[in-house]
């Protein structure tokens, strides 16, 4: 549990300063669009939640961002066999418990990384679940390719598993949306 929480806060806190500089410039960018929109789209466009709930979104993808490309971990491999680094992890597991963490921090880490965008996506763009699965691999197979240049492994479990986030993000969306509405 104290892993989780450390790479959380790892998370949050190498985004950080690149979210300090994301943001302005994003509300100075979204308020030209907005001022640039004519007034009969202006009022269908401005919905105070949404653009509370897109502020969210584009701070969660520069943290994303921060997290996959600015930090190198300095290993530079590309994995093309499915569930490759996954099977290789299951046969070592019995090996070490740090392993078994490693492995547990690959998979949780993986899926958890990408809930948000299962959640993101059908709030900001109305996408089913297949669109959204669609948009999870989309943005997943943009970080791979984007890693393949510099010092980062480039895995194709990677984009299995972050497809799978998406998924299950979008699961919790319908769960809390059906609930919603039922009231």
């Amino acid at each position: 549990m104290r892993n989780i929480i450390n790479y959380i806060y790892r998370f949050l806190s190498d985004g950080m300063p690149l979210v300090l500089i994301a943001v302005p410039l994003y509300i100075f960018l979204r308020g030209l669009y907005i001022i640039g929109s004519s007034e009969h789209r202006l009022k269908d466009r401005i919905q105070p939640d949404r653009e509370i709930i897109m502020l969210g979104f584009y701070i969660f993808l520069v943290m994303l961002y921060a997290q996959t490309f600015i930090f190198n971990s300095g290993a530079n491999q590309i994995r093309l066999i499915p569930f490759g680094v996954i099977i290789s992890q299951l046969s070592e597991m019995n090996l070490t418990q740090i392993t078994f963490r490693e492995f547990i921090f690959n998979i949780l880490g993986n899926v958890g990384v990408f809930v948000p965008i299962g959640i993101f996506v059908p709030v900001l763009f109305k996408k089913d679940i297949r669109g959204t699965a669609i948009m999870g691999a989309f943005v997943s197979l943009c970080i791979e390719t984007g890693q393949i240049p510099i010092d980062r492994t480039t895995d194709v479990d990677d984009i299995i598993l972050n497809t799978s986030g998406a998924v299950i993000g979008y699961g919790i969306y319908y769960i809390f949306s059906r609930k919603k509405s039922c009231r």
